[in-house]
């Protein structure tokens, strides 16, 4: 975020006018003091995930902090792909602890504390602490009934009155609940579910457990398992329309970008070089190894990156106007030579494509498009223009097409010469003839 937008991310979603809603912030790991008093000043709620945190190594919240500037927080335990057991027992008791570990304080976060953020402060950060968190009158009937007489529960001290909370954080298991009630309807009685089918329940958990592992045990010989074994893959956009068009004249493009239609936000300028690993199976896609060298105002080489791309069967729909909607692809950073690549992949043949790109992030219509001018040398095939977009839903990728198709005529393209093959395709197609 400090990258790409110069600010923290509560800054940023401030000027995006979001704290306009009631809002519940998840994880806050990484914020600071001034971010967690802005947090303070718009009621925003927060929303602690100490399994998760620890488990995907991001880091630990700074919990005490925003208690003490006033922060509603609750504990959650964020979802099962990094949270396994979904424990809220666990998850309190891990609050307690990690806020220790933290502050290096031992006092830090007392159960009393904890157990508070479970129950009546967790549903103030979820801004319904109108209607539930604490047993009154006015409020729904939301309880549990916890078994404080089993063997890792003994022995209990009752000298002091919050040793309860002591107990129920650091001794008792999420087993002991006996009984749940939600809105006042019995949803867990004496440990048997009065709403649920449970042994059906594991069956059809069971069986999609064993279709994933037949999933990922084809998966293992796959193309795009071995980039992820490199090291590094992360996935790319979930989705972005774009389209491809034949030109015979970039400067009439770049004369175009100057319409007061349009609002440049930066251009780059690169060379890149690509080498396509071609497979004869068309379910494995191809992995495109790229070296992009920036050129900077003085026509200089000022750095290079170089990076490998699993590109699948990446077209999801084609619109009327031919601009495509594309699947996600998996990046990995090139850190390994070609000759390693080429043993480890084995490759049925390659391509080598050499490009010089120019690229405009420009808004037109309030949205953002990349437009680029490729210039295809090696082999010689010509100029393109490229206009593309992040997208997040079908509608908003129809809307964009339409949009895309606009760009186009107002580029001076011409919309006939639209081609839905990419580089690597139209250049094995013009080998092959």
């Amino acid at each position: 975020m400090r990258r790409d937008n110069n600010m923290p991310v509560i800054p940023y979603i401030k000027k995006q006018n979001l704290f306009d809603a009631k809002v519940l912030l998840a994880h806050c790991v990484h914020v600071d003091a001034g971010e967690i008093s802005t947090m303070k000043n718009h009621n925003a709620g927060v929303a602690h995930n100490p399994s998760s945190n620890m488990k995907l190594a991001s880091g630990m919240a700074p919990v005490t902090r925003m208690l003490a500037e006033g922060l509603k927080v609750g504990i959650g335990t964020d979802g099962p792909s990094s949270n396994n057991d979904l424990d809220m027992f666990e998850e309190i008791r891990l609050a307690a602890f990690m806020a220790k570990t933290r502050e290096n304080d031992p006092t830090a976060l007392p159960a009393k504390q904890a157990m508070l953020m479970a129950t009546r402060m967790g549903a103030e950060a979820m801004h319904i602490g109108r209607l539930t968190g604490s047993l009154e009158p006015g409020k729904r009937a939301d309880l549990i009934l916890v078994d404080i007489e089993t063997l890792h529960n003994s022995p209990r001290f009752q000298r002091d009155p919050d040793g309860i909370y002591a107990q129920l954080v650091y001794a008792a298991k999420s087993t002991d609940v006996t009984d749940v009630m939600v809105n006042g309807r019995w949803l867990l009685r004496e440990g048997e579910f009065t709403t649920l089918n449970l042994p059906a329940l594991m069956e059809e958990a069971n069986q999609y457990a064993h279709r994933i592992d037949n999933f990922l045990i084809e998966r293992e010989q796959s193309v795009l398992s071995k980039l992820i074994a490199i090291g590094g893959a992360t996935e790319g956009e979930s989705y972005e329309v774009q389209a491809k068009v034949r030109i015979s004249d970039p400067e009439i493009i770049i004369e175009a970008l100057e319409k007061p239609e349009l609002e440049v936000v930066y251009t780059r300028h690169y060379q890149e070089y690509d080498t396509y690993f071609i497979f004869d199976d068309p379910a494995q896609g191809s992995v495109r190894h790229r070296e992009d060298e920036f050129i900077n105002a003085n026509g200089e080489v000022e750095y290079v990156r170089a990076r490998l791309t699993h590109v699948g069967p990446t077209r999801e729909e084609e619109f009327p106007s031919k601009v495509l909607l594309s699947r996600s692809r998996f990046l990995a950073p090139a850190t390994q030579s070609l000759r390693f690549l080429r043993e480890y992949f084995t490759p049925d043949s390659e391509l080598f494509i050499e490009k010089k790109r120019l690229r405009w992030l420009v808004r037109y219509k309030q949205e953002e498009f990349y437009v680029n001018i490729d210039t295809v040398s090696k082999p010689e095939i010509g100029h393109f223009l490229e206009v593309k977009s992040r997208t997040w839903s079908r509608t908003d990728a129809q809307e964009k097409a339409a949009l895309i198709a606009e760009l186009i005529n107002l580029l001076g393209a011409d919309p006939e010469k639209t081609v839905t093959q990419d580089y690597a395709e139209i250049v094995g197609s013009a080998l092959k003839g």
